[in-house]
Protein backbone atom coordinates (compact mmCIF):
# COMPACT_ATOMS: atom_id res chain seq x y z
CA UNK A 1 0.00 0.00 0.00
CA UNK A 2 1.44 3.35 -1.00
CA UNK A 3 0.95 6.50 1.08
CA UNK A 4 -1.54 8.93 -0.44
CA UNK A 5 -0.25 11.62 -2.75
CA UNK A 6 -0.85 15.31 -2.14
CA UNK A 7 -4.51 16.14 -2.29
CA UNK A 8 -5.66 13.16 -0.24
CA UNK A 9 -8.54 12.98 2.20
CA UNK A 10 -9.86 11.18 5.25
CA UNK A 11 -13.37 10.29 6.35
CA UNK A 12 -14.30 10.34 10.04
CA UNK A 13 -17.34 8.29 11.05
CA UNK A 14 -18.91 9.30 14.36
CA UNK A 15 -21.65 6.92 15.54
CA UNK A 16 -22.34 8.71 18.85
CA UNK A 17 -25.07 11.30 19.35
CA UNK A 18 -25.44 14.29 21.66
CA UNK A 19 -28.93 13.25 22.75
CA UNK A 20 -29.52 12.99 26.51
CA UNK A 21 -26.04 14.37 27.26
CA UNK A 22 -25.33 17.32 29.53
CA UNK A 23 -22.00 19.10 29.41
CA UNK A 24 -19.47 19.30 26.58
CA UNK A 25 -19.56 16.05 24.58
CA UNK A 26 -15.92 14.97 24.50
CA UNK A 27 -16.44 12.38 21.76
CA UNK A 28 -17.69 15.00 19.34
CA UNK A 29 -14.97 17.49 20.27
CA UNK A 30 -12.20 14.93 19.83
CA UNK A 31 -13.61 13.79 16.48
CA UNK A 32 -13.64 17.40 15.28
CA UNK A 33 -10.01 17.67 16.37
CA UNK A 34 -9.05 14.51 14.49
CA UNK A 35 -10.86 15.70 11.35
CA UNK A 36 -9.32 19.18 11.44
CA UNK A 37 -5.87 17.60 11.68
CA UNK A 38 -6.74 15.18 8.88
CA UNK A 39 -7.67 18.11 6.67
CA UNK A 40 -4.39 19.87 7.45
CA UNK A 41 -2.27 16.77 6.88
CA UNK A 42 -4.03 15.43 3.78
CA UNK A 43 -6.04 18.22 2.20
CA UNK A 44 -9.67 17.46 3.04
CA UNK A 45 -11.76 15.65 5.63
CA UNK A 46 -15.42 14.82 6.22
CA UNK A 47 -17.28 13.89 9.39
CA UNK A 48 -20.22 11.51 8.97
CA UNK A 49 -22.81 11.11 11.74
CA UNK A 50 -26.11 9.22 11.80
CA UNK A 51 -27.70 12.54 10.79
CA UNK A 52 -25.48 12.94 7.72
CA UNK A 53 -22.24 14.65 6.73
CA UNK A 54 -21.33 17.56 9.01
CA UNK A 55 -18.65 20.23 8.93
CA UNK A 56 -15.96 20.38 11.58
CA UNK A 57 -17.30 23.67 12.94
CA UNK A 58 -20.82 22.24 13.13
CA UNK A 59 -19.61 19.23 15.11
CA UNK A 60 -17.83 21.55 17.56
CA UNK A 61 -20.98 23.64 17.96
CA UNK A 62 -23.14 20.58 18.53
CA UNK A 63 -20.66 19.27 21.11
CA UNK A 64 -21.24 22.40 23.19
CA UNK A 65 -25.03 22.31 22.75
CA UNK A 66 -26.14 18.74 23.50
CA UNK A 67 -29.72 17.77 22.72
CA UNK A 68 -31.77 17.81 25.94
CA UNK A 69 -33.64 14.67 26.95
CA UNK A 70 -37.03 14.36 25.30
CA UNK A 71 -40.01 14.81 27.57
CA UNK A 72 -42.37 11.88 27.98
CA UNK A 73 -41.74 8.81 25.88
CA UNK A 74 -41.69 6.61 28.95
CA UNK A 75 -38.74 8.36 30.60
CA UNK A 76 -40.54 8.47 33.94
CA UNK A 77 -41.24 4.75 33.80
CA UNK A 78 -37.64 3.97 32.86
CA UNK A 79 -36.42 5.74 36.00
CA UNK A 80 -38.21 3.07 38.04
CA UNK A 81 -36.41 0.20 36.33
CA UNK A 82 -33.42 -1.50 38.02
CA UNK A 83 -30.07 -0.24 36.71
CA UNK A 84 -29.20 -3.57 35.07
CA UNK A 85 -32.48 -3.55 33.15
CA UNK A 86 -31.88 0.03 32.00
CA UNK A 87 -28.40 -0.96 30.82
CA UNK A 88 -29.82 -3.93 28.91
CA UNK A 89 -32.42 -1.70 27.25
CA UNK A 90 -29.73 0.82 26.33
CA UNK A 91 -27.59 -1.92 24.78
CA UNK A 92 -30.57 -3.09 22.74
CA UNK A 93 -31.19 0.42 21.46
CA UNK A 94 -27.53 0.67 20.47
CA UNK A 95 -27.78 -2.56 18.49
CA UNK A 96 -30.75 -1.14 16.56
CA UNK A 97 -28.94 2.16 15.97
CA UNK A 98 -25.88 0.33 14.65
CA UNK A 99 -27.96 -1.71 12.23
CA UNK A 100 -29.60 1.44 10.87
CA UNK A 101 -26.38 3.45 10.53
CA UNK A 102 -24.79 2.89 7.17
CA UNK A 103 -22.72 5.33 5.13
CA UNK A 104 -23.37 5.63 1.40
CA UNK A 105 -20.04 5.12 -0.43
CA UNK A 106 -21.25 7.68 -2.98
CA UNK A 107 -20.67 10.53 -0.54
CA UNK A 108 -19.09 13.93 -1.23
CA UNK A 109 -15.62 12.38 -1.25
CA UNK A 110 -16.45 10.63 -4.52
CA UNK A 111 -16.98 13.87 -6.46
CA UNK A 112 -13.63 15.37 -5.42
CA UNK A 113 -11.52 12.63 -6.97
CA UNK A 114 -9.26 12.70 -3.91
CA UNK A 115 -7.64 9.50 -2.73
CA UNK A 116 -9.06 8.44 0.63
CA UNK A 117 -6.06 7.78 2.85
CA UNK A 118 -8.18 6.13 5.55
CA UNK A 119 -11.67 5.87 7.00
CA UNK A 120 -11.66 6.50 10.74
CA UNK A 121 -14.43 5.36 13.08
CA UNK A 122 -14.97 6.00 16.77
CA UNK A 123 -15.52 2.73 18.64
CA UNK A 124 -19.03 2.08 19.93
CA UNK A 125 -21.00 -1.08 20.63
CA UNK A 126 -21.97 -2.97 17.43
CA UNK A 127 -21.00 -0.13 15.08
CA UNK A 128 -19.03 -1.00 11.93
CA UNK A 129 -20.31 1.65 9.49
CA UNK A 130 -16.85 3.18 9.09
CA UNK A 131 -15.16 -0.17 8.57
CA UNK A 132 -17.82 -1.17 6.04
CA UNK A 133 -17.34 2.13 4.19
CA UNK A 134 -13.58 1.61 4.06
CA UNK A 135 -14.13 -1.83 2.56
CA UNK A 136 -16.41 -0.36 -0.14
CA UNK A 137 -13.85 2.34 -0.94
CA UNK A 138 -10.92 -0.10 -0.77
CA UNK A 139 -9.25 2.19 1.77
CA UNK A 140 -7.64 1.33 5.13
CA UNK A 141 -9.92 1.49 8.15
CA UNK A 142 -8.89 3.01 11.49
CA UNK A 143 -10.86 2.17 14.63
CA UNK A 144 -10.30 4.81 17.31
CA UNK A 145 -10.83 3.29 20.76
CA UNK A 146 -10.92 5.83 23.59
CA UNK A 147 -12.20 3.02 25.83
CA UNK A 148 -13.62 -0.49 25.65
CA UNK A 149 -17.32 -0.02 26.37
CA UNK A 150 -18.09 -3.04 28.55
CA UNK A 151 -14.83 -2.95 30.48
CA UNK A 152 -15.06 0.79 31.17
CA UNK A 153 -18.63 0.48 32.41
CA UNK A 154 -17.55 -2.25 34.83
CA UNK A 155 -14.84 0.03 36.22
CA UNK A 156 -17.48 2.68 36.85
CA UNK A 157 -19.80 0.29 38.64
CA UNK A 158 -22.15 -0.57 35.75
CA UNK A 159 -22.14 -4.38 35.52
CA UNK A 160 -23.77 -6.45 32.79
CA UNK A 161 -24.42 -9.74 34.62
CA UNK A 162 -25.10 -12.56 32.20
CA UNK A 163 -24.50 -10.69 28.98
CA UNK A 164 -21.32 -8.62 29.42
CA UNK A 165 -18.94 -11.22 27.98
CA UNK A 166 -21.37 -11.93 25.13
CA UNK A 167 -21.49 -8.20 24.40
CA UNK A 168 -17.71 -8.00 24.24
CA UNK A 169 -17.57 -10.92 21.80
CA UNK A 170 -20.38 -9.75 19.53
CA UNK A 171 -20.55 -6.00 20.12
CA UNK A 172 -16.86 -5.04 20.36
CA UNK A 173 -14.58 -7.79 19.05
CA UNK A 174 -15.77 -7.78 15.39
CA UNK A 175 -14.72 -4.18 14.81
CA UNK A 176 -11.43 -4.69 16.67
CA UNK A 177 -10.58 -7.66 14.48
CA UNK A 178 -11.71 -6.18 11.16
CA UNK A 179 -10.04 -2.76 11.33
CA UNK A 180 -6.80 -2.23 9.43
CA UNK A 181 -5.51 -0.29 12.44
CA UNK A 182 -6.74 0.02 16.03
CA UNK A 183 -5.78 3.39 17.54
CA UNK A 184 -6.17 3.37 21.33
CA UNK A 185 -6.27 6.35 23.64
CA UNK A 186 -3.89 4.88 26.22
CA UNK A 187 -1.66 1.90 26.92
CA UNK A 188 -4.32 0.43 29.23
CA UNK A 189 -6.93 0.53 26.48
CA UNK A 190 -4.46 -1.00 24.01
CA UNK A 191 -3.93 -3.95 26.35
CA UNK A 192 -7.66 -4.56 26.64
CA UNK A 193 -8.16 -4.20 22.89
CA UNK A 194 -5.62 -6.96 22.36
CA UNK A 195 -7.33 -9.04 25.05
CA UNK A 196 -10.50 -8.84 22.98
CA UNK A 197 -8.76 -9.99 19.83
CA UNK A 198 -7.09 -7.00 18.20
CA UNK A 199 -3.85 -8.04 16.48
CA UNK A 200 -0.89 -6.57 18.37
CA UNK A 201 0.78 -5.60 15.08
CA UNK A 202 -2.24 -3.48 14.18
CA UNK A 203 -2.53 -1.63 17.50
CA UNK A 204 -1.03 1.79 18.17
CA UNK A 205 -1.52 4.38 20.91
CA UNK A 206 -2.87 7.79 19.93
CA UNK A 207 -3.39 9.87 23.08
CA UNK A 208 -6.00 12.61 23.10
CA UNK A 209 -4.68 15.71 21.36
CA UNK A 210 -5.51 19.35 20.86
CA UNK A 211 -6.13 21.63 17.91
CA UNK A 212 -3.35 24.17 18.32
CA UNK A 213 -4.96 26.55 15.82
CA UNK A 214 -7.69 27.26 18.38
CA UNK A 215 -5.02 28.58 20.76
CA UNK A 216 -3.10 30.73 18.28
CA UNK A 217 -4.55 33.95 19.74
CA UNK A 218 -3.29 34.95 23.18
CA UNK A 219 -6.04 36.43 25.33
CA UNK A 220 -5.69 39.05 28.06
CA UNK A 221 -6.26 36.99 31.18
CA UNK A 222 -6.73 40.04 33.41
CA UNK A 223 -9.47 41.38 31.15
CA UNK A 224 -11.24 38.02 31.13
CA UNK A 225 -11.08 37.86 34.93
CA UNK A 226 -12.55 41.31 35.19
CA UNK A 227 -15.42 40.34 32.88
CA UNK A 228 -16.15 37.36 35.16
CA UNK A 229 -15.98 39.43 38.34
CA UNK A 230 -12.87 37.65 39.60
CA UNK A 231 -10.64 39.72 41.85
CA UNK A 232 -6.98 39.31 42.83
CA UNK A 233 -5.56 36.02 44.02
CA UNK A 234 -4.77 32.63 42.56
CA UNK A 235 -7.31 31.37 40.00
CA UNK A 236 -7.55 27.57 40.00
CA UNK A 237 -9.31 26.25 36.92
CA UNK A 238 -11.06 23.20 35.59
CA UNK A 239 -12.99 22.59 32.34
CA UNK A 240 -15.19 19.73 31.20
CA UNK A 241 -18.41 17.89 31.96
CA UNK A 242 -19.49 17.79 35.60
CA UNK A 243 -19.76 14.04 36.13
CA UNK A 244 -19.05 11.84 39.16
CA UNK A 245 -15.91 10.18 37.75
CA UNK A 246 -14.19 13.58 37.56
CA UNK A 247 -14.22 13.72 41.39
CA UNK A 248 -14.65 17.50 41.49
CA UNK A 249 -15.53 17.47 45.17
CA UNK A 250 -11.80 16.88 45.78
CA UNK A 251 -10.99 20.17 44.06
CA UNK A 252 -13.57 22.14 46.01
CA UNK A 253 -12.27 20.79 49.33
CA UNK A 254 -8.63 21.46 48.42
CA UNK A 255 -9.34 24.98 47.12
CA UNK A 256 -10.94 25.84 50.46
CA UNK A 257 -7.49 25.61 52.07
CA UNK A 258 -5.73 27.99 49.64
CA UNK A 259 -6.00 31.55 50.97
CA UNK A 260 -7.53 34.03 48.53
CA UNK A 261 -8.00 31.46 45.76
CA UNK A 262 -10.89 31.48 43.30
CA UNK A 263 -12.20 28.43 41.47
CA UNK A 264 -13.08 28.95 37.81
CA UNK A 265 -15.20 26.01 36.67
CA UNK A 266 -16.02 25.86 32.96
CA UNK A 267 -18.71 23.54 31.60
CA UNK A 268 -21.87 21.84 32.78
CA UNK A 269 -23.23 18.48 33.82
CA UNK A 270 -25.29 16.61 36.39
CA UNK A 271 -22.87 17.34 39.27
CA UNK A 272 -22.78 21.11 38.80
CA UNK A 273 -25.56 22.11 41.22
CA UNK A 274 -24.17 19.92 44.00
CA UNK A 275 -20.69 21.37 43.54
CA UNK A 276 -21.98 24.93 43.61
CA UNK A 277 -23.63 24.16 46.94
CA UNK A 278 -20.45 22.53 48.27
CA UNK A 279 -18.33 25.54 47.29
CA UNK A 280 -20.75 27.92 48.97
CA UNK A 281 -20.89 25.84 52.17
CA UNK A 282 -17.08 25.76 52.41
CA UNK A 283 -16.73 29.47 51.69
CA UNK A 284 -14.84 28.90 48.43
CA UNK A 285 -14.94 31.78 45.97
CA UNK A 286 -16.08 30.13 42.76
CA UNK A 287 -17.31 31.09 39.31
CA UNK A 288 -19.29 28.51 37.34
CA UNK A 289 -19.56 29.62 33.73
CA UNK A 290 -21.96 26.97 32.50
CA UNK A 291 -21.73 25.62 28.97
CA UNK A 292 -19.57 27.64 26.58
CA UNK A 293 -18.80 27.35 22.88
CA UNK A 294 -15.62 25.37 22.32
CA UNK A 295 -14.13 28.29 20.39
CA UNK A 296 -14.53 30.40 23.55
CA UNK A 297 -12.66 27.94 25.77
CA UNK A 298 -9.15 29.41 25.10
CA UNK A 299 -10.36 32.81 26.33
CA UNK A 300 -11.63 31.36 29.60
CA UNK A 301 -8.52 29.26 30.12
CA UNK A 302 -6.48 32.46 29.84
CA UNK A 303 -8.14 33.67 33.04
CA UNK A 304 -6.67 30.75 35.04
CA UNK A 305 -3.30 30.65 36.81
CA UNK A 306 -3.26 26.84 36.77
CA UNK A 307 -5.60 24.01 35.86
CA UNK A 308 -6.36 20.64 37.44
CA UNK A 309 -7.00 17.07 36.31
CA UNK A 310 -8.68 14.71 38.78
CA UNK A 311 -9.72 11.08 39.25
CA UNK A 312 -11.35 8.83 41.82
CA UNK A 313 -9.65 6.30 44.07
CA UNK A 314 -10.55 2.72 43.26
CA UNK A 315 -11.17 3.42 39.58
CA UNK A 316 -8.41 2.93 37.01
CA UNK A 317 -7.35 6.15 35.33
CA UNK A 318 -7.49 4.58 31.90
CA UNK A 319 -8.42 7.45 29.62
CA UNK A 320 -6.47 10.28 27.96
CA UNK A 321 -8.02 13.58 29.13
CA UNK A 322 -8.95 16.08 26.42
CA UNK A 323 -8.79 18.86 29.00
CA UNK A 324 -5.13 18.14 29.77
CA UNK A 325 -4.07 18.70 26.16
CA UNK A 326 -6.11 21.92 26.06
CA UNK A 327 -4.57 23.17 29.32
CA UNK A 328 -1.09 22.70 27.88
CA UNK A 329 -1.97 24.45 24.63
CA UNK A 330 -3.25 27.39 26.67
CA UNK A 331 0.09 27.59 28.46
CA UNK A 332 -1.31 26.60 31.83
CA UNK A 333 0.60 24.94 34.66
CA UNK A 334 -1.05 21.58 35.32
CA UNK A 335 -1.76 19.76 38.58
CA UNK A 336 -2.63 16.12 37.93
CA UNK A 337 -2.79 12.69 39.59
CA UNK A 338 0.39 10.61 39.42
CA UNK A 339 -0.88 7.84 37.13
CA UNK A 340 1.17 6.11 34.40
CA UNK A 341 -0.93 7.56 31.58
CA UNK A 342 0.33 11.01 32.62
CA UNK A 343 3.69 10.43 34.30
CA UNK A 344 4.90 8.49 31.24
CA UNK A 345 4.40 11.63 29.16
CA UNK A 346 5.06 14.47 31.60
CA UNK A 347 8.12 14.98 33.80
CA UNK A 348 7.24 15.82 37.44
CA UNK A 349 7.94 19.45 38.42
CA UNK A 350 9.13 20.23 34.89
CA UNK A 351 5.97 19.56 32.88
CA UNK A 352 3.39 19.24 35.66
CA UNK A 353 2.97 18.94 39.42
CA UNK A 354 1.64 15.54 40.49
CA UNK A 355 -0.22 14.28 43.55
CA UNK A 356 -1.47 10.79 44.55
CA UNK A 357 -4.71 9.87 42.80
CA UNK A 358 -7.71 10.78 44.93
CA UNK A 359 -5.59 12.26 47.74
CA UNK A 360 -7.19 15.57 48.77
CA UNK A 361 -4.31 16.36 51.14
CA UNK A 362 -1.83 15.76 48.31
CA UNK A 363 -3.84 17.99 45.98
CA UNK A 364 -3.93 20.65 48.69
CA UNK A 365 -0.13 20.53 49.05
CA UNK A 366 0.29 20.86 45.28
CA UNK A 367 -2.04 23.85 45.03
CA UNK A 368 -0.52 25.66 47.99
CA UNK A 369 2.96 24.98 46.65
CA UNK A 370 2.16 26.66 43.35
CA UNK A 371 0.36 29.50 45.13
CA UNK A 372 3.58 30.36 46.97
CA UNK A 373 6.17 29.62 44.26
CA UNK A 374 5.77 32.06 41.34
CA UNK A 375 8.99 30.84 39.72
CA UNK A 376 7.70 27.27 39.53
CA UNK A 377 4.36 28.54 38.23
CA UNK A 378 6.04 30.57 35.48
CA UNK A 379 8.37 27.73 34.53
CA UNK A 380 5.50 25.28 34.14
CA UNK A 381 3.57 27.79 32.03
CA UNK A 382 6.49 28.32 29.67
CA UNK A 383 7.11 24.59 29.36
CA UNK A 384 3.43 23.87 28.69
CA UNK A 385 3.44 25.86 25.46
CA UNK A 386 6.58 24.05 24.31
CA UNK A 387 5.31 20.51 24.88
CA UNK A 388 1.78 21.20 23.60
CA UNK A 389 3.07 20.72 20.06
CA UNK A 390 3.65 17.02 20.79
CA UNK A 391 0.07 16.75 22.08
CA UNK A 392 -1.56 17.99 18.88
CA UNK A 393 -4.10 16.04 16.84
CA UNK A 394 -1.77 16.50 13.88
CA UNK A 395 0.80 14.27 15.59
CA UNK A 396 -1.84 11.59 16.08
CA UNK A 397 -2.85 11.70 12.40
CA UNK A 398 0.82 11.35 11.43
CA UNK A 399 1.10 8.31 13.71
CA UNK A 400 -1.86 6.74 11.95
CA UNK A 401 -0.38 7.42 8.52
CA UNK A 402 3.00 6.09 9.61
CA UNK A 403 1.45 2.88 10.95
CA UNK A 404 -0.61 2.37 7.80
CA UNK A 405 2.43 3.01 5.61
CA UNK A 406 5.51 1.35 7.15
CA UNK A 407 7.87 3.05 4.69
CA UNK A 408 7.32 6.30 6.60
CA UNK A 409 9.84 7.20 9.36
CA UNK A 410 9.69 4.65 12.16
CA UNK A 411 9.99 7.26 14.92
CA UNK A 412 6.47 8.45 14.07
CA UNK A 413 5.06 5.13 15.23
CA UNK A 414 3.98 4.70 18.86
CA UNK A 415 3.16 1.11 19.73
CA UNK A 416 1.91 -0.12 23.11
CA UNK A 417 4.40 -1.74 25.44
CA UNK A 418 4.18 -5.48 26.08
Amino acid sequence: MKPPSDGGAAIFVLPTTTVDQVGPVAGWLSTAGWAAAGARELGEAWIVTPDGVRTIDDVRRRAATPTPPAEGGGRGARRLLPSTVKTLVKDGRELLRARRFRVDPRGPWRATGREVAFVWQRHELFHTAGIDLAQHLRAPSVLFVPALVVWQAEQWGVPRPGWGRWLERHGERPALQRASLVACGTEVIAEHAMRLGADEQRVIVTPTGVDLSLFATRHDGAAVRASLGIGPGLVIGWAGSFRPFHALDQLVRAAATVPGATLLMVGDGPERARLEEAAASLGVKAVFTGMVAHDDLPRLLAAMDLAVVLGRVGEPFHYSPLKLAEYLAAGLPVVAPAVPQLTDRLVPDRDAVFFPLGDVDGLTVALRRLATDPALLAGLAARAREIAVDWSWDVQVRRVLAALHPDRPRDERYRPRR
